[in-house]
């Protein structure tokens, strides 16, 4: 297996210490704040932990960038080990990480660092890094690559309701007005990623009425982009989510299906009960890459 290039992206991203390990997924990690306690993304906190202190001792928990020393010490090693290093990273629009990243590049005086604005979050900039990984594992081009994963990022579509846009507002990914949507009685707030920033695009009134919608944008978007690969992303998991994305698998047959749970980082500003879906339009020369 050919590795011609590094790939780094951040807790933007969600995928497992096992897929990241494996693939050699270099990682920016996110300090996640649980009251008063410090934890690092991926490191001495679980998933499952911070669900339970969301959910039952209802902890007030935010997020913040990684220190400039990680930046400093990270991209060092990247750069050690491999001539070039492609990062993909989260919506600049969403967090200072991407530009962090930049700019110690920059302290570093390299050429060989790449940083691409996904303009994404979540299971949208994890299904870029899965493309990114089949053509670097082809022997494909760090500038071929960086080419095509600019072109599809404009054509992702990622969409997700939580129960309330609480946790988006505490996290200053949403305006105070915003938020409002999330006290309406009994109705589940649909969200949105357009342009790299999170918009609202209406509400719902049960996870039924909000898997249909899912299922419409899906049989939309699959007509219109030909190859494409799937992601059905969820907070905590529950049998009406996993049947629907079965459902969608076998409808469908995309290039390529997942179905895994969104990251501790993003469940911080959603929520525990997040869940959704996203389409991504796979270029007609790589589509040899999903075999």
């Amino acid at each position: 297996m050919t590795k011609n290039f590094g790939i780094m992206t951040d807790s933007g991203a969600d995928f497992s210490l096992d897929y990241m390990e494996k693939h050699d997924i270099i990682l920016i990690r996110t300090r996640i704040l649980i009251e008063d306690t410090e934890y690092i993304d991926r490191n001495n906190i679980t998933r499952d932990e911070i669900i339970d202190k969301m959910i039952n001792d209802k902890a007030k928990i935010t997020t913040s960038v990684a220190p400039p020393i990680d930046f400093d010490q990270v991209i060092r090693a990247a750069l050690e080990k491999y001539d070039k290093v492609l990062y993909l990273g989260i919506s600049a629009k969403m967090s200072a990480t991407l530009q962090n990243a930049i700019m110690t590049a920059r302290r570093l005086k390299t050429d060989n660092f790449i940083a691409v604005d996904t303009k994404t979050v979540s299971w949208g900039q994890s299904l870029l890094i899965d493309h990114t990984i089949r053509r670097r594992d082809q022997g494909i081009p760090i500038e071929t690559v960086t080419d095509e994963i600019n072109e599809m990022k404009k054509n992702i579509q990622l969409h997700f309701f939580v129960e309330t846009l609480e946790y988006l507002r505490r996290g200053g990914r949403i305006g105070a007005a915003k938020s409002l949507l999330g006290s309406i009685m009994g109705l589940k707030p649909h969200l949105a990623v357009d342009g790299g920033e999170i918009t609202s695009a209406g509400t719902v009134k049960n996870q039924s009425e909000a898997l249909e919608i899912l299922r419409d944008i899906t049989n939309q978007y699959s007509n219109e982009y030909r190859n494409y690969a799937i992601v059905v992303m969820y907070g905590l998991d529950n049998p009406e989510i996993k049947a629907f994305s079965e459902e969608i698998n076998k409808q469908f047959k995309p290039l390529n299906f997942i179905y895994e749970p969104i990251g501790a980082n993003i469940m911080c500003h959603a929520g525990p009960y997040i869940f959704g879906l996203g389409i991504i339009k796979i270029p007609d020369s790589a589509v040899d890459a999903y075999n």
